[in-house]
């Protein structure tokens, strides 16, 4: 692969991860991850790469590079830090990729997502092969054990050099180590181990290595760990509230005003660009995107089906509620495969909606009532739906003498269970803690509450 291949793939992929991902709208959280990653990258043994540094709106655990230099670490990876080394060792990490050229090493090309594929993302997740591209997404492949080994050695060197304890990426292997175990509790994907195999032979290693530099470099001039830890007090632990969250089977959205009812038993995903959700049978799905601004859903329609190129089958105008819609039968090209079944836009407050319901392949038709009791439920947000909406947000909590992390959980009603809290924060559930001990529990929260990011309230 060139490096104008590289260039080429990177602003492809780019798009498709703030398509299919989204980038987190924290500038205060971006602007810490691209300084670690800037402070890295000045000692990266490839030079004349543009290195850009962003937190990706993913729940699980991950973080990837594209070949152009463009590093991505999720929500949830950071939610499982415990210090700004173990953060920057896994941003160096991936530096590693991209100096080794790692990704030119490969000929993967995109796979076609169907609907059984669909599911298995929104289920939990679906190991690859090697090679084989990540979540959707161009330019992001699983590697190698020995590319994981370089990687790893690239890093820490990069840690090292940069004032960085290495040992952050073995604190951090074991952490997420011990997350994977939990998944079974709690159906946490590890979507980190589908692009770097991980094993705890590779974790030994990475502290062995992390020991011999530890004698041979000048002592880490990193920040406090209580530095690391206040940047994330307030912070929202899983996708923000503000980007829409399900009330049981109800998906409501404050910025943009609305409610929508799913099918009550679907499997619900709720994307950057789209909503999903697929039927317990894995034989049909309904889909929510915005159709764009505007209110008429019938330009919006035929826009869609030059711009999409499919064809309106029986076209008709019709009411949802008191606002104008557009509906007909259509052979949708979605992003997980061709959807055969029904599309209906829908106008309110200034947008139009596109709202599509069908299967796979076989009969559409077995879904005619869901279909449209799913387009007929979309509505104006009333402020009885808007105080129904929470968010999970991490707080940092003083511990008292003496108690163990099952007791402080127990104490500030944690919304985490202790196993889980007990991972994130790099602890046993019957560690006995200090006053002096900070420890990060998860809260449910009122976005009604205005968060206060410096002074935890518990």
């Amino acid at each position: 692969m060139s490096q104008e291949k590289e260039r080429e793939l990177g602003d492809e992929s780019a798009k498709q991860v703030e398509s299919q991902m989204g980038l987190a709208q924290d500038s205060e959280l971006q602007g810490y991850v691209e300084e670690i990653g800037q402070r890295l990258a000045r000692h990266s043994p490839r030079r004349g790469v543009n290195y850009r540094f962003q937190v990706v709106e993913m729940d699980e655990p991950n973080a990837f590079a594209l070949p152009d230099g463009r590093i991505y670490v999720s929500r949830g990876l950071v939610v499982l830090t415990n210090s700004e080394s173990e953060l920057a060792n896994v941003i160096a990490h991936e530096i590693g990729h991209v100096a080794a050229r790692h990704a030119a090493q490969r000929d993967a090309h995109q796979k076609s997502f169907g609907l059984a594929t669909l599911a298995s993302r929104i289920a939990g997740g679906k190991q690859v092969a090697d090679g084989e591209s990540i979540g959707g997404v161009d330019g992001v492949y699983a590697y190698s054990r020995n590319q994981e080994r370089q990687a790893d050695e690239i890093g820490m060197e990069l840690s090292g050099a940069s004032g960085y304890d290495p040992q952050g990426m073995g604190r951090f292997l074991r952490s997420l180590d011990r997350a994977s175990r939990l998944s079974q509790g709690y159906s946490m994907p590890q979507f980190y181990f589908m692009t770097h195999p991980a094993t705890g032979e590779r974790a030994a290693e990475a502290a062995a290595t992390a020991e011999t530099q530890r004698h041979s470099k000048p002592a880490p001039r990193e920040r406090d760990a209580l530095d690391h830890l206040g940047r994330l007090d307030g912070m929202p632990a899983e996708r923000p509230a503000a980007e829409g969250v399900f009330v049981g089977h109800r998906f409501l959205h404050a910025e943009m005003g609305f409610s929508l009812r799913f099918p009550k038993g679907w499997e619900s995903s709720n994307q950057s660009s789209q909503v999903v959700a697929i039927s317990p049978k894995r034989d049909a799905v309904v889909i929510l995107q915005l159709a764009g601004e505007g209110d008429d859903p019938e330009e919006a329609a035929h826009r869609d089906a030059e711009e999409l190129e499919f064809q309106l089958e029986g076209p008709r105008r019709l009411r949802v509620g008191d606002r104008p819609a557009y509906r007909a039968e259509v052979t949708f090209p979605s992003s997980y495969g061709a959807v055969y079944g029904t599309a209906t836009w829908v106008a309110l407050d200034g947008r139009v909606y596109r709202l599509v319901c069908g299967v796979e392949k076989g009969d559409p038709g077995r879904y005619e009532g869901t279909c449209r009791s799913f387009a007929r439920s979309l509505r104006p947000l009333g402020a009885d739906a808007e105080a129904e909406i929470s968010e999970l947000r991490i707080r940092l909590v003083s511990a008292q003498e003496g108690e163990t992390l099952r007791e402080l959980n127990r104490r500030v009603g944690g919304d985490w269970s202790v196993n889980r809290t007990a991972v994130i924060n790099g602890m046993q559930v019957d560690d006995v803690l200090s006053a002096n001990d900070r420890v990060k529990v998860v809260k449910r929260e009122s976005i009604l509450a205005r968060p206060d990011l410096g002074n935890s309230p518990l």
